[in-house]
């Protein structure tokens, strides 16, 4: 495996944290691969999708991490949407060689969200994290069904008794933070490894 694309939002991107911080950086450190890193802040799975052969395709990877619909139910879109696009971009990189592999997006801490100045959920915070765990649990239902790999990114932001692990997330409560992405290159990493071998 020589190549790896990231395609995503701002929780790939890396919002508000260096580029030496983000969480494809230290993959592409930690593998001594090439990783690049198609996410764009604000973005939803449908411009993903519509991104996906320049961004993706073109580059001919060996692999591509698919991670979206966070934005799109910050739209209160319905949750079939997020579903169908990815699995769209999954049949597409199966179909030119490409090992699809999908992020579970990450929760976000409400307590933390409602502090800050910028606009809200079209539905509210409370709905948007229920369309968000439940595309989570259908993300791994699917995945498992159609022999996919999954990076269970979300777990990575809760303590196991359902609570958010709020020393990995900006102060926005909704991105990342350094260590954050610290635990997303290792699960990642870990994951690609036995791919290599």
């Amino acid at each position: 495996m020589k190549r790896i694309i990231c395609h995503g939002d701002s929780l790939t991107e890396g919002a508000d944290v260096t580029s030496a911080q983000r969480w494809p950086n230290l993959l592409q450190d930690i593998l001594g691969i090439d990783v690049l890193n198609s996410g764009i802040g604000g973005d939803s799975t449908a411009g993903m999708l519509s991104r996906f052969p320049n961004d993706v395709v073109m580059r001919k990877p060996d692999a591509v991490i698919l991670m979206g619909g966070t934005n799109d139910f910050w739209w209160n879109l319905p949750g079939n949407v997020p579903m169908a696009n990815l699995f769209t971009m999954v049949y597409q990189a199966q179909y030119h060689g490409i090992i699809p592999i999908l992020g579970l997006p990450i929760p976000f801490d409400i307590d933390q969200a409602l502090k800050q100045s910028y606009c809200p959920p079209e539905g509210g915070y409370a709905r948007q994290l229920s369309k968000l765990e439940s595309l989570v649990s259908q993300l791994k239902t699917y995945a498992e069904n159609s022999d996919i790999g999954v990076l269970d990114f979300h777990d990575l932001f809760m303590d196991g008794q359902a609570r958010i692990r709020t020393e990995r997330f900006l102060e926005d409560g909704v991105h990342p933070n350094a260590e954050g992405h610290q635990c997303m290159a290792k699960l990642a990493a870990a994951m690609l490894c036995e791919l290599k071998q």
